[in-house]
């Protein structure tokens, strides 16, 4: 008989102590808890940044965009026109050479964009478009002229004239719409054998611009 009661009291310590451990979770349990809850709290502060984050990104994307905007507003801007030299009082012949000579028309009346090197004589394409060109060439003298237009080395029109019979001056011109790509160069070139010639009167001119993008 005690031996009964014995194993009932036992059974019910045991009881006792399940329903205790379900009521009241252990110390383990409730530090795990609130481990969840700090991560929770560290995540929705770190959602909060991203926010933050992508709101500056969108805030820069759309001042580079501005920005990248004028700068190929700028490129869109081309036009130059330069003559043969600067010469006020005096005059000044150029040729005639056995070879071909690159002209530098060194006094550059606008040039719009910074496209055309007065010190070379090239004109560099900043943009891919259709682009005008323009040149006039004039020489006084009974000795032949004629120019070269070139694009990246390679012959594309020319202007000449030779000796008139009733007077000594010569004037001719040429013009051509080109498609150039970014990088692509334009200059010209005195002929072989010929010459030409400037003064302040600056009647030998070479001028382009941009007609429109591709």
């Amino acid at each position: 008989m005690m031996k009964l009661v014995l194993c009932i009291v036992l059974l019910l310590s045991v009881l006792s102590t399940k329903a205790q451990d379900f009521i009241s979770p252990t110390l383990d349990i409730i530090s795990e808890l609130k481990k969840i809850t700090t991560m929770e709290e560290k995540f929705s502060a770190l959602n909060d940044e991203v926010k933050e984050l992508r709101s500056k990104n969108e805030a820069l994307t759309t001042k580079l965009k501005t920005f990248e905007e004028k700068i190929i507003s700028e490129r869109l801007k081309v036009a130059f026109s330069a003559s043969l030299s600067a010469l006020e009082n005096t005059h000044r012949f150029i040729g005639p050479y056995t070879t071909a000579t690159t002209l530098v028309y060194e006094n550059a009346f606008t040039n719009i964009g910074n496209v055309y090197d007065t010190s070379t004589g090239i004109f560099t394409a900043p943009v891919k478009g259709v682009y005008f060109f323009n040149f006039v060439v004039f020489n006084p003298h009974d000795i032949a002229t004629g120019v070269r237009l070139l694009k990246n080395g390679n012959f594309v029109v020319a202007a000449s004239d030779n000796p008139p019979k009733q007077d000594t001056e010569d004037t001719t011109c040429n013009s051509v719409s080109l498609t150039l790509e970014q990088g692509d160069q334009i200059h010209l070139q005195l002929i072989e054998n010929r010459r030409i010639y400037t003064d302040g009167l600056r009647r030998n001119t070479f001028s382009g611009h941009l007609l429109f993008t591709m």
